[in-house]
């Protein structure tokens, strides 16, 4: 009779044991999700942004900035030319020219308007281009003291512009730019150290670009010689270091030095 009492006392000692434990479990549980909970939100109510959240979107705001700022890494030095494009009649004639260069591809044509077959003559040209059933004038703006003289397509899009004075037998050429046709930009590529040295004409060969440039030597300008330039590795992003050299291999100037 006692062994049953006794059997029947320890079976109710583990049966409240067992639900003391299994109350003290959920009430943890309870605790943990409502300090969870509790830390999700400020003292307005209002749901905090995790630290990961915040710096995720951080960068999100970040990166067009970055975009931004290698835009204008990138961005061309026009020295100070630009062009004013208009679009003239497809049936506009151009007289008084030099001999149409094509683009390329040949989806352009281009020539200098207005200074004679070679370029030559006194006087502010403007340079024409043609692309299908269209026709279009590029004219620098503001400054009838420089004309282009000369012109050569690199690609589909992009031409090398000698510009210099528009006036005196002296000004046989000038400085060296790249117009877009289709952005209407332009950068100065080389701008040289006098007067006295003057770039005349540009042909691509391959990756390079070949010089002619006339060099005074007194300052009376009554005599010259002509030197053969070398521009290396050329690209229209103008990205890298881009070397110009002379005849005899030495650096003479340094595009986005």
């Amino acid at each position: 009779m006692k062994s049953k009492k006794f059997s029947y006392f320890l079976a109710c000692m583990v049966w409240v044991i067992l639900i003391l434990g299994i109350t003290a479990c959920s009430s943890n549980k309870e605790s943990s999700d409502s300090t969870k909970n509790s830390s999700q939100y400020n003292s307005t109510g209002t749901k905090k942004v995790s630290s990961n959240s915040t710096s995720n979107k951080k960068k999100e705001v970040e990166n067009p900035k970055d975009s931004a700022k290698s835009e204008v890494a990138v961005a061309k030095d026009s020295g100070g030319v630009n062009f004013l494009k208009k679009e003239l009649n497809s049936d506009t004639q151009v007289s008084f020219s030099t001999p149409w260069k094509s683009s390329e591809d040949r989806n352009y044509s281009a020539c200098i308007e207005g200074k004679g077959s070679e370029a030559l003559e006194e006087g502010q040209g403007k340079i024409i281009v043609k692309s299908g059933q269209k026709m279009y004038s590029f004219e620098i703006e503001n400054n009838t003291e420089i004309s282009p003289k000369y012109l050569e397509w690199v690609d589909n899009e992009n031409m090398l512009v000698i510009i210099g004075a528009s006036q005196g037998t002296v000004a046989k050429g000038g400085d060296l730019y790249m117009l877009n046709v289709n952005r209407d930009e332009v950068a100065l590529l080389i701008k040289t150290s006098s007067k006295k040295q003057q770039i005349m004409s540009a042909q691509k060969n391959g990756n390079n670009i070949n010089l002619k440039v006339d060099v005074y030597d007194d300052d009376m300008y009554n005599k010259s010689h002509v030197e053969d330039w070398i521009i290396n590795s050329f690209n229209t992003n103008l990205s890298g270091k881009i070397e110009v050299k002379n005849s005899d291999g030495k650096v003479v100037y340094e595009i986005n030095e």
